[in-house]
């Protein structure tokens, strides 16, 4: 597979394809300050029942723990990603793939596939459109992503990369070919 025929595909067929891999889903800014908020207030009610500390201490520490947790785990964010429960990580990374292919629609008016990889959440996500989810069902694009996650397991991320997209190929080439022009463009690898 090479990138010109991937570059090319918008130009030649009715199906736009995308790929978007990205770092991290989110900043975890947010999450990072509630975090760091609950931390300092379970420190502060501690302090409170086992130690005797004047309010204005109290405060101080308050304001020191929380400060210096939210600057530890903003520099040190895998670290947070790490604690963060599997499911709100999946849920962040699924509303940005959603984010990214709503826009995507925006921007064309083909019918579109996109592949979604977030590299920190360990996320992956394909999405179509209405016309293309009608033809092929869901549990065949989950094959892929069962395979692929497979793939990246054993550190093998740019051959399950090129098998995730020969498995599209083949379901796009059998569901929307209508001759051999368009049979053509989807041929990448």
């Amino acid at each position: 597979m090479n990138t010109e025929e991937l570059k090319n595909i918008d130009n030649l067929s009715s199906i736009n394809f995308e790929t978007i891999f990205i770092e991290t889903s989110g900043d975890y800014k947010f999450e990072i300050a509630i975090f760091s908020m609950f931390c300092s207030f379970l420190i502060s009610f501690l302090l409170i029942f086992f130690c005797y500390v004047s309010a204005l201490e109290l405060l101080q520490i308050e304001l020191m723990s929380f400060v210096g947790i939210y600057l530890f785990f903003t520099r040190f964010r895998n670290i947070f990603i790490k604690i963060v429960p599997k499911r709100y990580k999946n849920q962040l990374a699924s509303r940005n793939a959603q984010n990214q292919f709503y826009n995507l629609k925006l921007n064309t008016k083909k019918q579109n596939i996109m592949f979604f990889i977030s590299f920190e959440e360990k996320y992956i996500e394909i999405i179509t459109d209405d016309e293309i989810s009608k033809n092929i069902p869901n549990s065949h694009w989950q094959n892929i992503i069962d395979e692929f996650t497979i793939s990246i397991k054993e550190n093998q991320l740019l051959n399950g990369y090129k098998k995730a997209i020969s498995a599209c190929n083949a379901i796009l080439i059998e569901k929307f070919s209508n001759n051999e022009n368009e049979t053509k463009w989807i041929k990448f690898y």
